[in-house]
């Protein structure tokens, strides 16, 4: 999984920017149409398959949220938090 911290140094890149929109689409497009309940169920499973695999980064997890935090309502934003509170805690 390739962190979202090294996209942030090549923002002003046009080429890459356009890379990272289309990829950024891609992942959006993936998992469209997905109810809340199944976007968690595979967000566990990722993470648990990650653990078992030793390439689970906390910080790639904490680089994500802050990614995608300024994209929720609060009450997502609470959600979103509590589940990392449960990921961290079986890490």
């Amino acid at each position: 999984m390739r962190s979202i911290r090294d996209r942030k140094n090549t923002v002003g890149n046009a080429e890459n920017n356009t890379e990272f929109r289309n990829e950024a689409d891609e992942f959006a497009a993936q998992y469209a149409g997905k109810s809340e309940s199944e976007l968690m169920q595979e967000l566990m499973q990722k993470v648990s398959a990650a653990k078992s695999t030793g390439s689970f980064s906390v910080d790639q997890l904490d680089d994500f949220v802050r990614f995608v935090s300024p994209e929720l309502d609060e009450q997502s934003r609470s959600r979103l938090s509590e589940l990392v509170k449960m990921i961290k805690g079986g890490s």
